[in-house]
């Protein structure tokens, strides 16, 4: 008697058993386990043996003969500069961010500015509301994209098969699926059998293939964790939604570097590109008043300036309270302790508030000192010195350590014209730097 191949998969977490259950063994999810034959499971034991052919060799030398034209210029700079050389032939992208972010306008104008042939996959929205798009996008004519009304991935295999100096875009994996699972869309083993079968044809074809992804609550990237192994590059499309700036950093890159960050504005017209975001994100400032420090930052390899703000009042609460938008409370935390240990600064019994203007999300350890000496300005009421800029990481017992980058952030402050830096190199300690008292502007 034969050996039965049905599985049961789980539509939570992507997990197969060999028998059916009410709850999974896995992530405890109640009715969530579904029939299905195997992906792509070939017979064993006394199945008729299946010919194959020969698998083609290269030599170093010819392999790299053939990368000769490899990549292709998307025809946006900020773009190419996160990827590094551009799209590459073969190469496989997956784009995530968070809902209305962007992702679906930037790849709009992306398929507008190639010179290729475009095939875009509308298995979120019908051809409509996507030539809808792009005519918004884009005043002349655009004959080289085209629309597939369609979510069997079966299907656009066909195409890439037939296209092969094409780009594909997928948008989005989440709402595509294939008849070799029964799963649901979206479904962990969904996800990855659909991405499974896309990411193969692209490189037996060797064409270019990007895959918008949704994300969690949390942020992270919807559907199992093997998606992100299996592409070539994770672009991360990311801001405020009540902001104009739009990041494009880089999680992964198998063809370049992973230090770049694109940055976008967002526009009636689409995303454009930023050339000064220093401009944007100093806008409005008010010069002169307590709780305001600028500070450099990196993204990537540019020095940006950003104004970090803090406000430091009385608590009403038995607990004061430590808000912070645009770092890690966790952050702030520390950076408190740091200044109450080592400062005696009187901020125990008060609310600390810290807020990165623009809509920037700050991970850059430099921004350390500018955080702490806002909250130092707005505790004393008095404002730093005029035409200042500062940028450090601060350890546990008050030291000033160096940073990444520190040359290039020092020269870039200087060709702003900033005369009064704060840096690792001008102060060793927290303790260090002191400001005399100025007028506040009310």
């Amino acid at each position: 008697m034969s050996k039965s191949t049905t599985v049961f998969f789980c539509n939570s977490c992507g997990n197969e058993f060999a028998k059916w259950s009410g709850q999974c063994p896995t992530c405890h999810e109640w009715n969530t386990l579904v029939e299905a034959t195997p992906f792509l499971k070939t017979p064993r034991g006394g199945a008729k043996k299946i010919s194959t052919k020969s698998v083609e060799s290269f030599s170093v030398k010819d392999a790299l003969t053939s990368q000769e034209g490899y990549t292709l210029s998307t025809g946006i700079s900020e773009f190419d500069r996160v990827l590094g050389p551009g799209i590459t032939r073969g190469g496989v992208y997956l784009l995530a961010g968070q809902p209305g972010i962007g992702k679906s306008t930037l790849l709009t104008q992306l398929a507008i500015s190639v010179p290729n042939d475009v095939y875009y996959v509308c298995s979120e929205e019908n051809p409509a509301q996507v030539a809808t798009r792009i005519k918004r996008l884009s005043k002349k004519e655009t004959p080289h994209i085209h629309l597939l009304n369609t979510s069997l991935v079966d299907s656009v295999c066909e195409t890439i098969a037939k296209n092969p100096n094409s780009l594909i875009i997928i948008d989005s994996i989440q709402s595509v699926y294939t008849n070799q699972n029964v799963t649901t869309p979206g479904s962990p083993s969904q996800i990855r059998d659909s991405a499974s079968l896309l990411i193969q044809t692209a490189k037996e074809h060797s064409t270019p293939l990007i895959i918008v992804g949704h994300v969690t609550k949390d942020g992270n990237i919807a559907g199992p964790k093997m998606l992100e192994h299996m592409v070539d590059t994770v672009l991360e499309l990311n801001g405020d939604r009540q902001h104009l700036l739009r990041l494009l950093r880089t999680i992964k890159n198998r063809f370049g570097p992973t230090d770049e960050t694109g940055i976008f504005q967002m526009t009636g017209s689409g995303l454009e590109e930023v050339k000064d975001p220093g401009a944007i994100l100093l806008e409005g400032r008010i010069k002169n008043a307590p709780g305001s420090c600028l500070t450099m930052i990196m993204e990537g390899t540019r020095p940006l300036t950003v104004e970090i703000q803090a406000l430091v009042v009385s608590s009403p609460l038995p607990i004061p309270r430590r808000i912070a938008k645009g770092i890690s409370t966790n952050r702030l935390q520390l950076i408190c302790a740091i200044l109450t240990k080592h400062l005696h600064l009187p901020i125990g019994e008060k609310d600390v508030f810290v807020n990165v203007t623009g809509g920037l999300d700050i991970k850059d350890p430099g921004a350390d000192l500018g955080i702490a000496l806002a909250i130092i300005s707005s505790a004393k009421d008095t404002p730093l010195p005029e035409n200042s800029i500062c940028f450090g990481e601060l350890g546990l017992l008050g030291e000033i350590r160096k940073v990444g980058f520190s040359d290039k952030m020092l020269k870039e402050a200087k060709s702003l014209g900033y005369d009064k830096i704060f840096s690792p190199g001008t102060h060793k300690t927290i303790r260090a730097i002191s400001f005399s008292k100025k007028k506040r502007i009310d």
